[in-house]
């Protein structure tokens, strides 16, 4: 016999659990529709060239590639690279700029830990071809939406990259502008004085990286921040630009109605290093903030260079479903998409329980019928088990008066009804 086990890293999931992740998907989707953005889908696969056209080291070492007779092909690791290449492949089909969302899962060999997965699903927002601040806020927004839509208290972990890369270079300190925001970026984890020792080792002065220190743990309101790195008085172009882009944004947030609770300015966010150019940002749970970020995004420049003479700058945020669904996911306990149970309670009466299921799911009414003749107790206990909120008893009476009997599963509460008013009754509660 072989032992039943799936690969690590890769996940499958319970009907409960399918269920709850299913319903997730389908409010971000809903959301990020709402804010107009439109779907897209890429291949799974991608021609190895393309796809680590842009991305190596780590990177293509993390991916799963193989050769199917004269092709080299690999799994996707991220859904950035595979816009890219379908923004240069379209890019004569498509209007810009392009706002798309796409909700797909990718792969990447890395090692399995709590909330980390080998395939796990991302669910991205991009605008292409912009460099407007309302391009920043219009994603920040509908992450911020999206979030309350799934009924989440998160926070958005605001900054810019050019404010620090213009801090840097007013101290000269643009050369190691790398390195250093890279220390910088692990200063939650490690600590301020791990983080001024390492800062020290690579040559800086104490007063230099007393300075950087202080300023990347800055972490409060829009307007605090914006007056503290004012009153720096900073002459320098990159760190006018990014702080009259922060300003920006902020209004626009405030326009939209996005709480003073739902965002703040923290400028120990940098990430990409090599990568994002401007407007950066993470996004937290309040009432989980063990989870650690469960999305981010910013704006980058020249996505399609890989791939074509166009050079297109965007912007784009990603919500990690699978972790987010990992740390939430135990709260969940229904395990049927039915929303009613038909008991049957012998074979004479199926009939009529097949013609009750049939106009009720043509009432947009999800139904199951039970599928074999067992005691009433047990297809009770069946869908308490599933978590189905109704069961509909079709008794020899209810058959004969073209009734049914509705009862409640929590609180064990029935009542008869005709069959006609059953869906309305349904969709009432």
């Amino acid at each position: 016999m072989i032992t039943p086990k799936r690969p690590s890293g890769f996940h499958e999931f319970l009907p409960a659990e399918q269920i709850a992740f299913d319903k997730m998907i389908a409010i971000i989707r809903q959301s990020y529709e709402r804010y107009g953005y439109s779907p897209l889908e890429t291949p799974a696969l991608e021609l190895t060239s393309v796809l680590h056209a842009k991305e190596g080291g780590e990177t293509a070492k993390q991916g799963y590639q193989f050769t199917k007779g004269d092709t080299d092909l690999a799994l996707r690791f991220d859904l950035t690279v595979p816009l890219a290449r379908y923004v240069a492949e379209h890019y004569n089909e498509l209007a810009l700029p392009f706002c798309r969302y796409q909700i797909q899962d990718v792969w990447r060999a890395e090692k399995p830990q709590a909330g980390r997965y080998r395939q796990f699903y991302q669910c991205d927002i991009d605008i292409i071809g912009n460099t407007g601040v309302a391009a920043d806020a219009n994603i920040l927004i509908a992450m911020a939406g999206t979030m309350s839509a799934l009924g989440l208290k998160s926070v958005i972990h605001l900054s810019n990259r050019k404010i620090f890369s213009g801090l840097l270079a007013s101290r000269k300190l643009d050369k190691q502008a790398v390195e250093i925001l890279r220390l910088l970026d692990k200063l939650d984890k490690a600590g301020t004085s791990k983080i001024k020792k390492s800062l020290l080792e690579i040559g800086l002065s104490e007063m230099n990286a007393d300075f950087l220190l202080t300023v990347a743990s800055w972490k409060e309101n829009a307007g605090a921040i914006i007056d503290k790195l004012s009153a720096l008085h900073i002459e320098n172009s990159q760190f006018t630009e990014g702080l009259q882009e922060l300003k920006e944004t902020s209004i626009l947030l405030a326009a939209a109605g996005v709480s003073a609770d739902e965002y703040i300015v923290d400028l120990g966010i940098f990430r990409g290093f090599d990568y994002y150019t401007g407007m950066v940002f993470e996004i937290t749970l309040r009432d989980n903030p063990e989870i650690g970020s469960v999305g981010s995004g910013g704006r980058y420049d020249n996505l399609v260079g890989h791939y074509s003479k166009e050079k297109l700058s965007g912007v784009g945020g990603s919500i990690g479903l699978s972790r987010l669904f990992a740390a939430l996911k135990n709260k969940n306990t229904v395990s049927s998409s039915a929303q009613a149970l038909i008991v049957v309670f012998n074979e004479k009466l199926l009939p009529y329980c097949f013609m009750v299921a049939s106009q009720l799911r043509h009432s947009e009414i999800n139904v199951a019928v039970y599928p074999s003749i067992d005691k009433a107790s047990k297809q009770l206990n069946y869908a308490n088990k599933l978590g189905i909120p109704f069961v509909l008893l079709c008794g020899e009476e209810e058959k004969r008066s073209k009734t049914v009997t509705v009862k409640h599963m929590a609180s064990g509460e029935q009542k008869t009804m005709a069959l006609t008013k059953v869906a309305t009754f349904l969709k009432k509660l």
